[in-house]
């Protein structure tokens, strides 16, 4: 009895992985239960953002929290905030106005808004290898875009040579598959590989979008949680527009609450832009996607706050980085490779996001790869992997070019941590033969 829409939302299956039973969670006592390293949350970070919350929010909540107050955007003042928010990390060449931006329930709700605003049903959106998996449901459940995945064939992604394999991919798109590309979607600092674009990088994409006249939507989302200061994070906020003759109102920066300030439940995310017309769509949409007032209320009281937000990311790059080369270290011990190399002195690859992506290839079963090739062998991997007690995003899931990747997520607490990397470990030696 359902439209063809909602038949296709049904299929979509998006609520499955919430819908499972809760298992009992990671007893550090004992050292048995699951360590999940699926969900890219800051955990650490998590009391100080609570305890914040209980001592400094009253004052800034009153009786138009509870109400429709100015609208399902965002309050301007929450937008103020996040506008100075912006123009003191994210170095913009234009400062940043409250105008510029567009507040709704979280940026999985603005990768919809994105591509519904963008592209019409059959239209296309590029993306690299691997990306993260999600996008997959955001951009195109709602929309019927498609979604045009490129490989690099070895070359790295973060190289202006890169630049060529989505001109190959647009191409291949258009004159053989019909799909016009209305997008190219970035993830910067980068989910899973954890890595910053560099400026020349970021230069040759905007100039790629220019020539194609396609929007560039740069996924911000962990730009303060870089915490190495040998790295240098390049939002495209911060790129001169004019001097390389890219038209602003094809480019669009994604931002949230959720990974940098440890509140993935505030539900917060905003759109910076200075497409006028793309605001505008934005700005109706949002009334579909509507922001809670307390919500609105506890983040203004955060970032309005400079004295507790400066504290707060200096605390948090300490925790990401010490937990961090805790992990490194391990895989390191135990050989275990993990992108893009495995030289602890090339931390400036790995310096952003809360996570690794390793290598497991070496453990895929040989009989499985002969017979059923090598997803099946992933799959089956990430089946030895639940039974040990770990749970991790595959390379699959995350569009990865060859199997037999994953997703460690380091941000969790530490015994945990240190738990689900000697399970880990265990199975790496335990499969190749090793003692």
């Amino acid at each position: 009895m359902l439209s063809n829409r909602g038949n296709a939302y049904a299929e979509a299956d998006l609520a499955k992985g919430y819908l499972q039973p809760p298992k009992p969670p990671f007893d550090k006592n004992t050292k048995k239960g699951p360590v999940s390293f699926s969900n890219a949350e800051n955990f650490p970070m998590q009391d100080i953002v609570l305890e914040f919350i209980r001592t400094q929010v009253a004052p800034v909540l009153d009786r138009t929290s509870l109400t429709y107050d100015e609208g399902p955007f965002g309050p301007k003042r929450l937008r103020e905030a996040m506008a100075k928010l912006m123009n003191r990390y994210f170095n913009p060449v234009l400062s940043i106005l409250s105008d510029n931006i567009v507040f709704t329930s979280g940026v999985t709700s603005l990768n919809a808004l994105c591509a519904l605003s963008l592209t019409d049903p059959g239209d296309g959106i590029l993306l690299g290898m691997p990306i993260y998996g999600s996008f997959t449901g955001d951009l195109s459940v709602l929309s019927n875009c498609k979604l045009v995945y490129t490989p690099f064939d070895g070359l790295d992604q973060f190289s202006v040579g890169a630049v060529s394999r989505y001109e190959a991919a647009l191409l291949k798109a258009r004159d053989e598959d019909g799909v016009s590309i209305k997008a190219l979607l970035i993830s910067n600092p980068h989910n899973p590989l954890g890595r910053c674009y560099p400026r020349e990088t970021l230069e040759a994409l905007l100039r790629f979008c220019q020539r194609y006249q396609i929007h560039l939507i740069s996924d911000e989302v962990y730009a303060l949680s870089v915490y190495d200061d040998s790295a240098c994070f390049n939002s495209a906020l911060s790129m001169d527009l004019a001097d390389i003759g890219v038209d602003p109102a094809l480019v669009h920066v994604l931002y949230g609450m959720s990974k940098d300030f440890a509140a993935s439940g505030l539900r917060l995310g905003c759109l910076i832009s200075r497409n006028h017309r793309f605001l505008q769509a934005a700005l109706s949409v949002s009334r579909f996607q509507w922001p809670s007032g307390i919500s609105c209320g506890i983040a203004t009281a955060i970032l309005e706050n400079e004295e507790f937000v400066q504290s707060f990311i200096s605390q948090s790059h300490r925790l990401l980085r010490s937990q961090r080369d805790l992990a490194a270290q391990a895989l390191e011990d135990a050989g275990i490779p993990y992108a893009p190399g495995a030289k602890l002195n090339l931390s400036i690859y790995r310096v952003a996001g809360f996570f690794l992506w390793i290598d497991l290839s070496k453990c895929l079963d040989s009989k499985i790869l002969a017979t059923d090739g090598g997803w099946a062998a992933e799959a089956d991997l990430s089946r030895r992997l639940r039974e040990i007690g770990v749970e991790m995003a595959s390379g699959l899931a995350y569009y990865n070019e060859v199997p037999g990747c994953f997703r460690i997520i380091f941000s969790v607490e530490v015994d945990a941590l240190k738990e689900g990397l000697s399970r880990i470990v265990e199975l790496y030696r335990t499969s190749r033969g090793l003692p």
